[in-house]
């Protein structure tokens, strides 16, 4: 702060004192505060010519500089925040190496009852970054949901967890196979938020602590293979279903979704030779 502007905020502290001072004694002894009033009335002249001669104009200015610092200290705090979170991604295990990657950032989302359909989040990079219909999206903590529309420049991602998106999985330490979904198959209990439904492929054995990842797909799309999804949190009893069933609670928290990336299945356009 300008040593002009804290003096003058020491000023108009030492008037709230002392008017303060000035009341109480007034209510309690009336009599003696006339001098008192007097002498504070000498004091604070001074103080008043100064705050008095701070005009409109001043006081704009000094509010613009205090809003545009702030503005300045927000716009680094979020470019922190994003190279954390590129770091973070960049380090993660969830991340598949074999191909690249494009870094890209929520910027809008869909709920369900959207009239396009679908719970999806918007990105801001497109087709002509490379993006494509049904290419894989992750965060650091793992899968995160595939693109469902593209333009020119953003992408709508379908994500895990909404009623029409079926994931083929490895789960155990053998890899047994199974599929996961938001649906429970019939005869289970509708599943609370951010819980998903395992179905055991044949007779392998699945317990409580089991990771489950993506089994993948022929070139990658729409899931690339060995993709952290989540973990096995409780057995369903056997109800008279078909299949064995399990309760997954994916990594992803989809609701706080910022820095994500796009899993490449080609080269952009601007990248080519």
């Amino acid at each position: 702060m300008p040593p002009a502007s804290r003096r003058t905020a020491l000023l108009a502290t030492v008037l709230g004192v002392a008017t303060a001072g000035v009341l109480v004694l007034d209510l309690a002894r009336p009599a003696l505060a006339e001098p008192v009033r007097v002498a504070a009335a000498t004091v604070a002249a001074p103080a008043q010519r100064l705050v008095a001669g701070w005009d409109d104009g001043r006081v704009l200015e000094l509010t613009t500089e205090r809003d545009e610092l702030a503005a300045r200290v927000d716009a680094l705090e979020q470019q922190l925040r994003g190279r954390e979170q590129l770091e973070a991604l960049d380090r993660s295990a969830a991340v598949p190496r074999e191909r690249p990657l494009l870094p890209a950032r929520v910027v809008a989302f869909a709920p369900v009852a959207s009239p396009v359909g679908g719970r999806t989040v918007t990105l801001d990079v497109g087709e002509r970054d490379g993006v494509r219909t049904d290419q894989t999206v992750v965060d650091a903590e793992g899968l995160v949901g595939r693109v469902l529309r593209v333009a020119p420049r953003s992408a709508d991602v379908l994500l895990l967890g909404d009623a029409d998106v079926v994931v083929g999985v490895r789960f155990g330490e053998q890899g047994a196979l199974g599929s996961v979904q938001a649906t429970p198959v019939p005869g289970l209990p509708t599943r609370g938020h951010g819980k998903l439904t395992l179905t055991v492929m044949g007779d392998s054995p699945v317990a409580v602590g089991d990771e489950v990842v993506t089994l993948g797909s022929p070139d990658g799309v729409p899931y690339a293979a060995g993709i952290p999804l989540g973990t096995v949190t409780s057995l369903d009893p056997d109800r008279g279903q078909l299949d064995r069933t399990a309760v997954v609670r994916p990594h992803v928290d989809t609701d706080t979704l910022d820095l994500v990336a796009v899993v490449l299945t080609d080269v952009p356009a601007g990248d080519q030779p």
